[in-house]
């Protein structure tokens, strides 16, 4: 049944997505930002040049790994415009990590834990349904939080309509809207349990180490002490006084929830200069449930919504400030 009711809905969007080829393959007049259907995946650009790819079709492990840590949904690769990739997919230690994704860690349905990050688990993924809108600057999709997938009990227990809109940024680069909200697909609430971590995350490229890169929030930590601090900014960027080889590969992420957020300023998730085996690397997260549960009811909604900058220059606190005041 599941199989069947899968298979038609690959069919609709593979339609779909197909038509809207026809005609968002090309820049509109009077915008700079273009999208190219793959009939797997949309890529973003900005006057020709590659932003960033939304896959919406099923991405699979590489082979010999076990394929239940595949998903759809997700953003990867994030670039800058000097073409730099600031993202890692599915990397060899964590497998569940997808670039820019976003997944609930520990909920609680029809009276069950369910972890929709933790794929190995087996108890829930995130899976693209369709599209609702696809355009030059941006697309908005539906997407189904599935727990038990794959199996006779399998069922959508929560449905999340994703907006994405794409800006110039004012400064050498450009920004991501990220607009998410979710709804109840059941008459089953579903709580979203207090977690370190779960929801919108962001897992950077290998590169971007305790050696080379350097983070800061609006509260003025490093990533060192922002480990479940709250925020209404954070940056994480190439460190020039670091790494001097080459001004082309200055680049920064600096991510702005919403004031409209759940518990805004927003609590983090952050690794610090030491995790994931002394590597460095960083997995970076906003989780507005870190420390206190919250419970979405049929009749009601959550939304969250963040701001992206992915900008080919270094960036301060007063910048970041005047940025974030941008957003609203």
């Amino acid at each position: 049944m599941h199989t069947h009711t899968n298979s038609k809905r690959f069919i609709q969007t593979l339609l779909y997505t197909s038509l809207l080829a026809l005609f968002s393959s090309c820049t509109s007049d009077g915008t700079p930002f273009s999208v190219t259907d793959t009939n797997r995946s949309l890529e973003y650009a900005m006057d020709g040049k590659h932003l960033f790819t939304y896959n919406y079709a099923v991405v699979y492990p590489s082979q010999g790994i076990d394929t239940i840590y595949k998903r759809s949904g997700f953003i990867h690769p994030l670039r800058t415009l000097e073409g730099d990739t600031l993202t890692n997919c599915s990397p060899s230690d964590h497998y569940h990590h997808f670039g820019m994704w976003y997944a609930w860690t520990k909920a609680t349905f029809e009276g069950k834990e369910v972890d929709f990050w933790n794929l190995y688990k087996k108890e829930g993924t995130v899976r693209f349904r369709q599209f609702i809108e696809v355009r030059p600057d941006g697309f908005s999709a539906l997407l189904d939080h599935v727990v038990y997938p794959d199996s006779p009990q399998e069922k959508t227990a929560l449905t999340e309509q994703l907006k994405v809109q794409i800006g110039k940024a004012g400064r050498q680069g450009y920004y991501i809207e990220y607009h998410t909200t979710l709804r109840c697909a059941t008459s089953s609430p579903i709580t979203l349990e207090s977690y370190r971590y779960g929801g919108f995350c962001l897992r950077v490229c290998d590169s971007w180490n305790g050696q080379t890169a350097e983070m800061l929030t609006s509260k003025g930590l490093d990533r060192d002490k922002a480990d479940g601090t709250p925020a209404r900014w954070c940056y994480f960027q190439k460190d020039t006084g670091k790494d001097k080889e080459s001004a082309r590969d200055d680049a920064c992420i600096l991510i702005v929830p919403y004031p409209s957020n759940l518990n805004y300023p927003e609590p983090m998730r952050v690794w610090d200069s030491k995790a994931n085996n002394l590597k460095g690397d960083l997995m970076w997260n906003f989780s507005p449930t870190r420390h206190q549960p919250f419970t979405l009811y049929p009749d009601r909604e959550l939304r969250l919504s963040y701001r992206i900058y992915v900008l080919d220059e270094p960036i301060d606190a007063s910048t970041a400030e005047a940025l974030a005041r941008e957003v609203s």
